[in-house]
């Protein structure tokens, strides 16, 4: 299927690994061209001109980290500079930490609310306007099952990343009009190097084997089974172009079916 996006801009956080790679590879596959952060300053640049040899699409990095007010005012900039305006936007965060409520700290709290909430909001403060006038846009959030449903054991994602589908359907609200779509990605888990370190996080926790949290969290979908990154990646791609524009304002699960909501 030819989805259109030769010749759209894109910039993709948190893209030097993991789903927000797969992000990139997929948009730069389809033609686009991609402007990538990670706070890897030594890898970003690296992975940018893998992505760009691979696939012949322009691809650019920029070092950034997203808990940083300055560093996402840079990225924004410097997206611009390199790309032209910005016709998609994919915010991909790391994860906050993970505990319970009891055991939670208020730096934690803000830690989570400084990499969750914060990089949406201000990069689509910074790059909604030109959308808007120019008739198209894209944002699309990556957040997380937990989302949808609250997981006791991780509190502050629960709490941030349902916020973050609120944060998005307000925004699609009120530019829907505009051509421009906003949207949540929540996954599950995935086969990522982020989801086997939390596996080793929570193993050290609960005295048990990191093997055993990883075979109980992909074991833990109807379908027995984790996520390919590219899956995700050909997901966010369709949404991202011109054939995704009926959907706007909703939270999309991608997850082999563990969310039990309908």
């Amino acid at each position: 299927m030819e989805l259109g996006l030769k010749g759209k801009s894109a910039l993709v956080t948190g893209a030097s690994y993991g789903l927000g790679y797969a992000c990139a590879l997929s948009l730069a596959e389809e033609g686009a061209d991609v402007a990538i952060s990670s706070r890897y300053v030594d890898k970003v640049e690296s992975v940018a001109a893998q992505i760009a040899a691979t696939t012949g699409s322009k691809v650019v990095g920029i070092a950034a980290d997203l808990t940083k007010m300055d560093d996402l005012e840079k990225t924004a900039r410097e997206a611009q500079e390199k790309l032209g305006d910005i016709d998609i936007l994919i915010v991909s965060t790391g994860h906050p930490p993970t505990h319970p409520f009891s055991e939670t700290t208020d730096d934690q709290w803000q830690y989570g609310h400084d990499l969750v909430l914060r990089p949406p909001i201000v990069l689509t403060r910074l790059l909604l306007d030109s959308m808007r006038k120019r008739n198209y846009g894209r944002i699309i959030f990556i957040g997380s099952i937990f989302g949808i449903e609250a997981e006791a054991s991780s509190v502050v994602q629960s709490t941030l990343r349902t916020g973050l589908n609120a944060l998005a359907k307000c925004i699609a609200t009120e530019v829907a009009a505009d051509g421009v779509t906003v949207n949540v990605i929540c996954p599950g888990y995935f086969d990522t190097p982020l989801v086997h370190e939390l596996a080793k996080q929570f193993a050290t926790t609960h005295g048990v084997s990191a093997q055993e949290v990883v075979n109980a969290w992909k074991y833990s979908a109807p379908v027995k089974k984790f996520g390919k990154p590219e899956d995700l990646g050909a997901l966010i791609s369709f949404i991202a172009s011109p054939k995704g524009e009926f959907i706007t304002g909703t939270a999309i699960t991608i997850d082999g079916g563990a969310v039990k909501q309908y």
